[in-house]
């Protein structure tokens, strides 16, 4: 009997995932994940940072947490907070860049360039380089972005490719896969 999932799939042009995967190189699609990534990036922070603030009795000054450097500090609470903040932000985004980028040969380009963009932003918001602890943050975000984004999208790209058929086959049977056999490679000449 088919697995009821089966008829429930979704057609080709409706999965999200098949939309980002048609032209790698377009530049209208290019220019679409990247505006995607950083208001996501933007979003999670924001959600973030009011969350904080919310629980830690702060008055929320979302933005000028967010297009500020000033704030970033390593010797006091409200710095180290927006840092880790920042830094979970990071990790949260990670998500975001494996389902919207999908290619782990792109993925560290777009992870830099989310802070690229970033620190453009922050720079025309303050009219001033920012300091040393907020790049020395924006480093670590990026340094988490690029391996973690990669590592996921290269683990998306590999588990496609070796383990498409498992799944499938499993539901379909509706019952565990069959176990792998083991032979002696010897004693078969």
């Amino acid at each position: 009997m088919p697995s009821f999932r089966r008829y429930m799939r979704l057609p080709q042009e409706l999965r999200p995932s098949e939309i980002f995967k048609q032209d790698s190189m377009s530049p209208g699609k290019i220019a679409l994940q990247i505006v995607l990534l950083q208001l996501f990036y933007y979003a999670t922070a924001c959600v973030l940072f009011y969350g904080w603030a919310t629980v830690a009795g702060h008055k929320p000054e979302v933005l000028r947490w967010l297009l500020s450097w000033e704030y970033i500090e390593f010797t006091n609470a409200l710095g180290l907070s927006l840092s880790l903040l920042w830094l979970t932000d990071s990790l949260i985004c990670v998500i975001f860049l494996t389902v919207i980028v999908e290619r782990s040969k792109l993925a560290w380009d777009f992870a830099i360039t989310i802070h690229a963009i970033n620190f453009v932003v922050v720079f025309i918001h303050t009219g001033s380089f920012p300091n040393l602890p907020w790049l020395v943050l924006q480093v670590l975000s990026s340094l988490i972005l690029v391996f973690l984004g990669t590592w996921t999208t290269r683990w998306r790209e590999l588990r496609d490719t070796f383990f498409e058929g498992l799944v499938d086959t499993e539901l379909a049977s509706g019952s565990s896969p069959p176990a792998i056999e083991m032979r002696d490679l010897e004693s078969q000449k």
